[in-house]
């Protein structure tokens, strides 16, 4: 990039950050830096403080799918006790019905 600036006589600007969140890479083209400076640094001051808050928000946004994640796998496990509970009782009713059959079936053989 400093050899095609410096053939072309370009204002050339690169910048790079890597998602991960190294520092901010940066190449300015000496024609730019001669005649812009200030404005060449603001440019790649800007361009860290945008990538800072994709950063973050990206960040943020694994925070709240992780937090999302918890309250899902929390309503799972209530909603895995509730069938359980619901699964004893169903069984304990299925017992008392069998014994009350069982028992009508004795009366009937008794009375008939």
């Amino acid at each position: 990039s400093e050899r095609i600036s410096e053939e072309t006589g370009c204002w050339l600007v690169l910048m790079a950050r890597h998602a991960t969140g190294p520092p901010v890479i940066h190449f300015s083209s000496s024609r730019l830096r001669r005649d812009a400076k200030p404005d060449a640094t603001d440019l790649v001051n800007r361009f860290s403080n945008l990538t800072s808050a994709l950063l973050v928000a990206k960040r943020d946004e694994a925070l709240q799918l992780a937090k999302k994640l918890d309250e899902v796998e929390a309503q799972k496990r209530a909603a895995d006790a509730e069938i359980s509970a619901t699964r004893e009782t169903l069984a304990s009713q299925e017992a008392e019905i069998a014994a009350k059959d069982a028992l009508i079936a004795r009366y009937r053989a008794q009375y008939d």
